[in-house]
Order: C-alpha cells, then structure tokens, then sequence
C-alpha cells in the first residue's frame, strides 16, 4: 500500500473478515494482506501465524501475477489450492492505494462453489468498506 490505511478501515476489514469466517461454512480463518506481505487484518488469533500467511500468500499472489502476464493470459481473479485438508483461496482486492490479497483457509468440509461467492462477496464489501470516509 502506498498510503497507510486510517486504524477505523482496519477494523471494519476484521469485521468483514469475522463475518466471513462466521457465515461461510468450513472456513476456518482468513487474511488481510499487503502487496508486500504485511499482516492488515486476520482471524487468526497468533500473530505470528496471520504474518506468515500474510507473506506467503502475497507471494503467491505476485507469482500468479508474473505467471498469468509471462503467458499473456492478463492479471489473474483468484488461486485455488486444493490439499487433502481442504482449500486455500486468494483473491486480490483492488484499493486505490494499491492492492491487498485475501487469503481464505476452508476446511474439507467447504463447498467451493460458496466459498469462491463467499469470497468475492467480501472482496466487493473490503472495496465498499476502503472508499467510506473514515
């Protein structure tokens, strides 16, 4: 982000991000993050392992970026990962101080037909949520 985010946007962004976890089925947390990989919001309650998604998920966020415009296939809307544990998604979040990555952790149990409207639901709420006056 090119300009630091007012402390009121922060929290409206755990809101959605609760909301989220609490309403979709199977997710079991989900995180904020900056391009560069900094922690803006999670559900996760340690710190720690909110950054860690924070930096791993930008980074496959870049890598898709660099893949999808390598290929000319444009800028990519979503990563799936699918694992014997359940599903990982990663959307961008398009802000006018520049971009953010949701990373959304599901468990077996999510249906991903739900989960990807789920998500992109909270990507348009995220935006609505950036544009308010703080």
């Amino acid at each position: 982000m090119t300009n630091p985010l007012p402390l009121i946007t922060i929290a409206k962004f755990a809101d959605l991000l609760a909301r989220l976890q609490r309403e979709t089925p199977g997710v079991l947390n989900a995180t904020l993050a900056s391009a560069d990989g900094l922690t803006v919001a999670s559900t996760l309650r340690v710190s720690q392992e909110a950054d860690r998604v924070a930096a791993m998920s930008s980074s496959l966020a870049g890598l898709a970026s660099a893949l999808t415009r390598e290929t000319g296939h444009g800028s990519p809307r979503r990563l799936i990962l699918e694992s014997d544990q359940g599903l990982i998604v990663a959307l961008q979040v398009p802000l006018p101080g520049g971009d953010l990555v949701l990373a959304v952790i599901a468990s077996t149990e999510a249906v991903l037909g739900q989960l990807l409207w789920a998500c992109r639901h909270a990507v348009a709420q995220l935006g609505e949520a950036a544009a308010a006056p703080a």
